[in-house]
């Protein structure tokens, strides 16, 4: 009798809007936190040698000019190799820029449980150092 004379559909809808509501929240404050450090030169050539120093550019163009102790790993190869990676240790990311692939790159090896991940501000376009 009691329940006879409630509407369920009342109640079934804001619970359910209430659900889908506080799974977006949590799903946007999940995936929001996956973004890799974009460091100035100077930082970056302070910090490089405590981490792994991964340039993601061609082979070829690796094999003109480099920072000295960089691994090559180029953009298509280098989720194919993660394995040779430790995920204990930063990741200090460069190509030819900072934007694009780099950015990319960065993003899915810390999805990948990579962390932190830096990035050359300019790439090594814009180093001022000397290359090797």
């Amino acid at each position: 009798m009691f329940l006879s004379s409630i509407d369920f559909s009342s109640f079934i809808i804001p619970i359910a809007l209430g659900i889908a509501i506080g799974l977006l929240i949590a799903f946007k404050r999940s995936s929001g936190n996956i973004k890799p450090i974009f460091l100035e030169a100077e930082e970056f050539r302070a910090n490089m040698r405590k981490g792994q120093l991964i340039d993601i550019r061609t082979k070829e163009e690796f094999a003109k000019e480099k920072i000295n102790g960089s691994r090559n790993f180029p953009n298509r190869d280098i989720f194919q190799s993660l394995h040779l990676l430790r995920k204990d240790q930063p990741v200090f990311l460069y190509g030819s820029s900072s934007y694009g692939k780099v950015k990319n790159v960065g993003k899915k090896m810390m999805k990948k449980g990579f962390k932190p991940v830096y990035i050359l501000i300019g790439g090594l376009n814009e180093w001022p150092f000397p290359k090797k």
